[in-house]
């Protein structure tokens, strides 16, 4: 495990401290502001750094899907094993009330899709640049409503209140402090997980998806999670977070074919 500062904890958190520190993982905040964005920036949202020869991905309908994040390592600190080039893209079906996540299998990309680019380039003539095949969504589902351009800050940070692994420690999220609030109410406000990130540990509105199908144990990196800002108009639902998550096996093998999307809301 990496070298990390002591964690700032409540006095309520003390007599876990140890075992909270174990958890402690790297974690890449993501800010944002609204800005126009080159092909190869790193945006939520916007036109996509799409090569000529490469067909815009679409949902199972023959629709195209929408850009929801772009991130290029090379504007991203580096955090292991994540790439340090390339770029990698989420895309997600924006006239879908699901916004292309499959209740049964969050794992079927037919109407998300996540694409690595591992060598880019920079000549505009080998790039798409004209977009007039993408129509505005009609629905109003998609979370981001305008482009924006990110910014990134490495951090650290323990274990989420929601992470399935939770269940492995001896913290009871249900035990009362001395003036009887809960300690996971404590626990969340002292070390929430909300905001959107990579790397680190996943926020939820509801449950992780994980914690009641074994199949998705193993996903237990946190590729992105794009959480709702209001500043940022981005919004999931009534005010949801999305997550993406990836086997430390298939992130070393750069393989994003077996991505777990999932989204929810209050």
């Amino acid at each position: 495990m990496s070298t990390y500062h002591s964690l700032n904890l409540p006095k309520e958190l003390e007599p876990y401290r140890e075992e909270l520190e174990q958890t402690v993982e790297p974690v890449v905040k993501i800010t944002g502001t609204h800005a126009r964005t080159g092909l190869l920036e790193s945006k939520f949202g916007g036109q996509p750094y799409l090569p000529k020869g490469m067909e815009h991905p679409k949902d199972e309908n023959g629709d195209y899907l929408s850009l929801l994040a772009q991130i290029n390592f090379a504007e991203v600190p580096p955090i292991a094993p994540f790439p340090e080039k390339g770029i990698l893209q989420f895309y997600i079906a924006a006239e879908d009330d699901l916004l292309g996540m499959d209740f049964e299998d969050g794992t079927n990309q037919e109407n998300f899709r996540i694409l690595y680019h591992p060598d880019v380039t920079e000549e505009p003539s080998e790039l798409v640049t004209d977009f007039s095949y993408m129509k505005p969504s009609e629905e109003g589902f998609f979370p981001v409503e305008h482009e924006i351009k990110l910014s990134f800050e490495l951090g650290e940070e323990p274990i989420s209140e929601g992470d399935y692994r939770m269940e492995q420690l001896s913290f009871d999220l249900y035990g009362e402090a001395s003036d009887g609030t809960e300690l996971g109410e404590i626990y969340a406000e002292a070390l929430g997980a909300t905001g959107s990130k990579i790397g680190g540990y996943p926020f939820f509105t509801q449950e992780d998806p994980r914690s009641y199908r074994e199949k998705y144990q193993n996903h237990q990196v946190l590729l992105l999670q794009v959480d709702t800002d209001t500043d940022l108009d981005i919004m999931w639902g009534d005010s949801g977070v999305g997550n993406f998550f990836i086997t430390k096996e298939d992130l070393k093998n750069r393989n994003f074919a077996n991505v777990l999307y999932n989204w929810d809301c209050c």
